[in-house]
């Protein structure tokens, strides 16, 4: 029954100035979080960098429909009180922000002056239909993306909505790559009739059509993942996978549980309170990340260097038993 939203001015700062423009990013997260398994449930944006950045944090044992739909609407709530006393007093913006002061400003007055007052963008979700039916109730008129990359997974494992797996037919890597390929095809659809003459092409192209229609062709989840439940004017080539959220967890388990279980609920809030917020609020990174393609060729580099002998050199072990690598020639 342990139930507890966590929020800071900055966090719903971040909201205020980022999610009707980059959208919001919302998961939860079961593993190794607390004694009870009571999942971690973010719900995170990205700045004009498309770096991560957290938004209010819910700990709770019990995450369907009305619980989440609560949790959404406390947030809403928090954010328009937010941006209303921006709008009436621009000093109280946070530090951390001071970089985009008028942007800020901007983003709370069209909070306050509008008439269903804070509209993100977008919600990326994964396949959870509660995560559905909350948003829903909160904004009944939101556009919903599914995560492109759990949807790809889902086919590849021939999973269902409850996580099992259909009985799948035997499939080679070219013939996956082709149901891939005629998925997104039949995603490009844009409009009820596009839909139809879709859909047909796909039965054309797959024998088996019975696992598609239950999982990916019903009213639940369709629109979630074809561009026929975009607004004109988008589509699903820019931002099309909860990436930025699972980045969340990554970095919330590795730095601030340091890659350990946590055994006391307590303790997990006490860590998003006061380190998982303050750790953003001090870190705004003013550039741009590197293209993909630059880390890429850093690690390519990086290993030339390790295997060349010339760079690093294997010095053994030390007094504790740990190998010692030794630095030849600066980089």
């Amino acid at each position: 029954k342990f139930t507890v939203g966590i929020k800071t001015g900055y966090c719903l700062q971040n909201m205020i100035l980022y999610a009707r423009i980059n959208g919001l990013g919302f998961d939860s997260s079961y593993r190794n979080k607390n004694e009870n398994r009571a999942p971690v449930t973010f719900l995170v944006t990205v700045d004009q960098y498309k770096r991560m950045l957290p938004g209010p944090v819910f700990v709770s044992g019990d995450v369907k429909r009305d619980t989440l739909s609560g949790f959404l609407q406390e947030v809403k709530q928090l954010v328009e009180e937010m941006a209303t006393r921006i709008v009436e007093d621009p000093s109280i913006i946070d530090s951390a922000h001071h970089a985009n002061e008028v942007a800020m400003l901007t983003e709370a007055t069209i909070i306050v002056q509008g008439s269903d007052g804070w509209q993100p963008l977008f919600f990326m979700i994964d396949k959870c239909l509660p995560e559905v039916g909350a948003i829903l109730l909160v904004w009944p008129k939101m556009t919903i993306r599914l995560c492109q990359f759990h949807v790809i997974q889902a086919i590849l494992r021939w999973q269902t909505d409850s996580g099992t797996s259909e009985v799948k037919p035997k499939l080679s890597r070219p013939a996956k790559y082709l149901i891939l390929w005629a998925f997104r095809q039949l995603q490009r659809a844009r409009n009820e009739e596009a839909w139809k003459r879709e859909v047909e092409l796909f039965r054309q192209r797959l024998r088996k059509i019975y696992y598609f229609e239950k999982n990916w062709f019903c009213g639940e989840w369709r629109d979630l993942w074809a561009d026929i439940g975009l607004p004109p004017g988008h589509n699903r080539d820019n931002i099309s996978t909860n990436n930025f959220t699972e980045r969340a967890f990554k970095l919330f388990d590795e730095i601030f549980l340091e890659n350990r279980a946590n055994k006391s609920a307590y303790r997990l809030v006490l860590i998003i309170a006061n380190e998982w917020f303050e750790y953003f609020r001090h870190w705004q990174p003013d550039h741009k990340k590197r293209p993909g393609a630059a880390y890429h060729q850093m690690i390519l580099d990086g290993h030339r260097l390790w295997n060349s002998g010339y760079a690093i050199q294997d010095a053994g072990h030390d007094d504790q038993g740990q190998r010692v690598f030794k630095v030849l020639a600066e980089m």
